[in-house]
């Protein structure tokens, strides 16, 4: 499915500009349902790295409206972090770009799969200048009513060790490669 280019006019940042928007393309390198393995766990492919931009540019593209979520230079002056509020999901947007287009935790990209359950835990806002590394465990794996589910756990930490976030999903994928072919081609 091709990327609908009215979308383009929410590409703010230098990382969004750089993030691949087709998830069809290169999925045959995406970790499969049939591929997971339970209590495999590893760093994500990139590391993001916190700016006032992409906060910005996530509360803006989620509807945000104010200033202490979408005007930095108000938000230093007003917020009780001295940085701009975070949307509570922020934290998507970090597993996403950080995940890749390979390895551990790209089936979440996957085409064909269904989202039936995520937690989002933060434990404190992220910061301006933060190196902030996944780390990405495949915590469950099972079937049920026939369908295969996946269920990951993805811990945020920054470049001090502290965790910042932690996000427990699971999907619906497509049971193997071949189905997942199948969506890719259609």
């Amino acid at each position: 499915m091709p990327y609908p280019e009215r979308l383009n006019q929410y590409v703010e940042t230098e990382k969004q500009r750089h993030f691949p928007k087709d998830f069809m393309i290169g999925w045959e390198n995406y970790e499969t349902w049939e591929d997971a393995s339970v209590g495999q766990s590893g760093p994500a492919q990139r590391v993001f790295k916190i700016t006032a931009e992409d906060i910005v540019s996530y509360n803006r593209a989620c509807g945000e409206t104010d200033p202490l979520m979408v005007d930095a230079d108000y938000a230093a002056k007003h917020s009780p972090t001295g940085e701009l509020l975070q949307h509570p999901i922020f934290v998507t947007a970090i597993a996403f770009y950080s995940l890749g287009e390979q390895g551990i935790g790209t089936w979440i990209r996957t085409p064909g799969a269904r989202n039936p359950h995520q937690h989002i835990e933060i434990f404190e806002p992220f910061r301006y200048g933060e190196d902030i590394t996944t780390t990405v465990t495949t915590h469950d794996k099972f079937t049920q009513r026939g369908k295969p589910y996946i269920y990951m756990k993805l811990d945020f930490h920054n470049g001090q060790g502290v965790l910042k976030a932690r996000w427990l999903c699971s999907l619906i994928l497509p049971p193997s490669r071949a189905d997942v072919a199948r969506f890719a081609n259609a």
